[in-house]
């Protein structure tokens, strides 16, 4: 895919701009990796996941099951929901990784990564991370590079506790990683030269969750599906740009750091 990309140029900002606010996504495949997505939710109406797979394992193997519309935490659709807010015409498949304690195992996000990657996925939603023990970075960055060379995009959730923090996968430099902050939903914004340089709306964010409740949450989590939806607005616009050029597209037209922010 990046091959018989490589030629095309560097698109003009005011077009790309003006043809963004009104894209809704359409014809764009993004990937939910978490805890499963509960369809029969109110917020959730009138969706039809493309693809709906439960990966979990049993000591050292793998197994790859129907995810039959369910939540096992609550987690994935509350993303689901911020991801329909922004793009609501991008295809969404749920990729269950996360158990009942919000938990999961570096091969099992690897299965379902891999997964979306051979399903055809443009954009692949982790609001997710792993502490930066230096065991973990292999497991990480094998999925993360494949998924590079295939033109799609990982987005990531930072750490909740200091975005400086090393997690994986938000601190590699091909991921498109966020941070959760206070303003309104849908702004978002680019700090240049931090690892995680986007940041959207993650503090007190209202977000469906299991037996049709809803919650008030915080944290990246909650950004990352806003900037996974907004790639997905720009795919469907301008599909035949190199993948190489959306991070640097997007943090073009994302507004400056607020000040408090910044450093």
């Amino acid at each position: 895919m990046r091959d018989s990309m490589s030629n095309y140029s560097w698109p003009e900002p005011d077009s790309v701009r003006e043809k963004f606010k009104d894209s809704t996504g359409e014809g764009i495949k993004v990937a939910i990796v978490d805890s499963g997505i509960d369809v029969s939710h109110e917020a959730m109406e009138g969706l039809e996941l493309t693809d709906d797979v439960a990966v979990f394992s049993e000591g050292p193997s793998l197994h790859v099951v129907p995810g039959d519309g369910t939540d096992v935490y609550g987690h994935g659709t509350a993303v689901a929901s911020l991801l329909r807010k922004e793009a609501p015409g991008v295809k969404i498949g749920s990729f269950r990784a996360l158990d009942a304690g919000n938990r999961s195992r570096s091969l099992v996000i690897a299965e379902c990564v891999n997964q979306a990657i051979s399903r055809g996925y443009h954009v692949i939603n982790c609001s997710f991370g792993c502490r930066g023990l230096p065991r973990f970075v292999m497991d990480y960055k094998e999925w993360v590079d494949q998924a590079y060379l295939a033109g799609v995009q990982i987005v990531a959730a930072c750490s909740n506790v200091d975005a400086g923090i090393r997690e994986w996968p938000a601190y590699f430099p091909s991921v498109i990683s966020v941070r959760g902050i206070k303003c309104q939903q849908g702004d978002f914004f680019h700090r240049k030269g931090r690892m995680v340089s986007f940041l959207a709306r993650g503090e007190r964010v209202e977000v469906p969750w299991l037996d049709g409740q809803t919650k008030i949450e915080t944290g990246s989590s909650y950004a990352a599906p806003v900037i996974s939806g907004k790639i997905a607005r720009l795919l469907s616009v301008i599909p035949e740009i190199d993948p190489a050029l959306i991070k640097p597209l997007l943090a073009n037209l994302a507004e400056p750091a607020p000040e408090a922010y910044v450093g």
